[in-house]
């Protein structure tokens, strides 16, 4: 019903203030227009089969088994004429020329246009198509987002790096293995001891991070030790960094991803088309501002901030 009453208000766009009471209603009413055989009538208005069916349609779901019965058609249809009552009676008020009515017509009138000109069907009609090679590129350029290795997020307890730093660890390990829920335990000994200012505030913790990107922090054979551990266990002896003599924990591990292309074409397919029809709504606006000469006027656009202003002062004031 929603989407009837705006075809009426769409049709106003193009009546004129002056045209005579029967040829503005003429306009109004796209029924007035349509063939088909009329099951019901209001005033000079006939509603159509063809036009009821297509409004049923347009409720989408499966509206058929419901209108099957011959009363639920009736009460749709009286709906209708309720419907066109109103719009009738909103006509002979003159509101088909609200400021209102108007801007929403408008709005549903660029969606219209959006559709017709810029939609899936007027794209598909065009035989815009993604090609092998295209699909193959942006693969391989965004390979990232589908073949990423495994991540861990850790929680260390950084000591100083010689003896009296490797002692302090193990001793540290020794107090923790011996409580059998020790994640508070950990947090608490890492803001107490750990000479890393990034982590010991968040207990230790840092982000997740690669084998890559640990051995670039923390050295090769550090990243190596981490990856030997299983998820919640920590390091039973003391590890060694390029920074010193750590506790570590795994706090949590994030899986390799490998999708191939086969698995993502359809993914990808979709993302070039839609960036296909972004870059063809940017022509198109190109293209509209050449046959609509378009002005702003830069030293006027204060009056827009100035008059806001004023508005919120006057609406706080007791």
């Amino acid at each position: 019903m929603k989407r009837v009453g705006m075809c009426w208000l769409v049709a106003a766009l193009s009546c004129t203030p002056q045209s005579p009471a029967s040829d503005e209603r003429q306009c109004l009413t796209p029924s007035l227009r349509a063939g088909g055989v009329a099951v019901a009538r209001v005033g000079v208005v006939p509603i159509t089969c063809d036009q009821m069916v297509e409004t049923i349609r347009s409720l989408g779901g499966n509206v058929g088994r419901k209108f099957k019965d011959r009363a639920e058609v009736k009460l749709f249809v009286e709906d209708q004429v309720r419907l066109e009552l109103l719009a009738q009676a909103a006509l002979e008020r003159g509101l088909d020329r609200d400021p209102d009515v108007i801007a929403a017509a408008r709005k549903v009138m660029v969606q219209k246009l959006l559709e017709r000109d810029l939609g899936l069907a007027a794209f598909n009609e065009n035989g815009v198509v993604v090609s092998e090679h295209e699909l193959q590129s942006y693969y391989e350029r965004n390979r990232d987002r589908y073949l990423q290795p495994e991540m861990r997020r850790i929680a260390h307890i950084q000591l100083i790096p010689d003896q009296n730093g490797q002692t302090a660890a193990a001793g540290l390990i020794a107090q923790l293995v011996a409580k059998t829920d020790n994640n508070s335990l950990f947090k608490q000994l890492a803001q107490k001891y750990s000479t890393a200012k990034d982590s010991k505030d968040r207990g230790g913790e840092l982000m997740f991070k690669t084998k890559q990107e640990l051995a670039e922090d923390f050295g090769v054979s550090f990243a190596n030790d981490v990856w030997q551990l299983a998820l919640n266990d920590i390091a039973p002896q003391p590890v060694q960094s390029t920074k010193g003599w750590h506790v570590v924990r795994v706090v949590a591990v994030r899986d390799a991803l490998a999708r191939p292309l086969d698995e993502v074409r359809d993914e990808i397919r979709d993302r070039l088309l839609k960036d296909s029809r972004s870059h063809a709504f940017e022509r198109y606006l190109v293209e509209l501002r050449t046959r609509y000469p378009v002005a702003i006027y830069e030293d006027r656009l204060n009056g827009i901030s100035d008059a806001l202003q004023r508005t919120e002062t006057t609406s706080n004031v007791p």
